[in-house]
């Protein structure tokens, strides 16, 4: 195991600086960590997955009937586990995905922009960053970027466990960072993207069981830094 893969399993993720800086979809939130809230995939990606979800003890509400859900149009499937990773030399600038009420599930969409031939250097995946039904909340340590996301789907719970795949980018610094509002609302569609030299760093995300509605799902906000050369 890497130097860095091992220091960021103990780590525990800290704050990112707030600053302002222009991001698509959202305001910049003054905050030194977000807060619970108590109320496209293309050629520079790669994603997998699986047609079977893992399943775990305990009840959850049934969803209101409705027809089956489609994810066309999206890169992953609902109710399927699924591995997306940027390709060499990219990484993570956008992330979009619509809910499903039948499986209580999204399915996601994810751009990666190029950043440079020898920009990323090592590379490692996090471990899982959430326990079912609870906040997720995870961000790439020293000066590395996300470029991938490994997810399980359990059907029992109706939510997703995550993982997040770092690269360090060993020419260049990060500063500027910041976290966004709520990139959605519980059971909306989710609309984040990033401009200006700025990438994706980090993700938290609260989980809302809606009783009433028989309806699961988690509330996405980003961290995102801006790259400047190192030399």
């Amino acid at each position: 195991m890497s130097p860095l893969a091992a220091v960021a399993m103990l780590l525990v993720p800290l704050a990112a600086v707030v600053a302002t800086t222009p991001v698509q979809g959202s305001r910049v939130g003054r905050q030194l960590a977000p807060e619970p809230d108590n109320s496209s995939a293309d050629d520079s990606a790669a994603v997998s997955g699986t047609n079977s979800s893992s399943s775990s003890t305990g009840a959850a509400a049934a969803p209101r009937p409705g027809a089956a859900c489609n994810a066309s149009g999206h890169g992953t499937e609902f109710g399927s586990s699924f591995t997306f990773e940027c390709r060499e030399s990219y990484a993570l600038s956008a992330v979009g995905s619509r809910y499903c009420s039948a499986t209580g599930d999204r399915a996601w969409n994810y751009s990666c922009t190029y950043m440079g031939l020898g920009q990323l250097g090592e590379c490692y995946w996090s471990p899982f960053a959430n326990d079912l039904g609870s906040v997720l909340w995870y961000q790439c340590p020293f000066n590395s970027l996300v470029t991938g996301f490994y997810s399980e789907y359990d059907e029992a719970q109706k939510d997703r466990r995550w993982k997040l795949k770092c690269c360090r980018s060993d020419s260049s610094v990060l500063y500027n960072c910041q976290n966004s509002l709520p990139a959605n609302t519980p059971t909306g569609e989710l609309h984040f993207s990033v401009f200006g030299n700025y990438f994706l760093r980090g993700v938290f995300a609260t989980f809302k069981r809606n009783v009433r509605r028989g309806e699961t799902d988690r509330r996405f906000q980003f961290v995102s830094c801006k790259k400047r050369s190192g030399n």
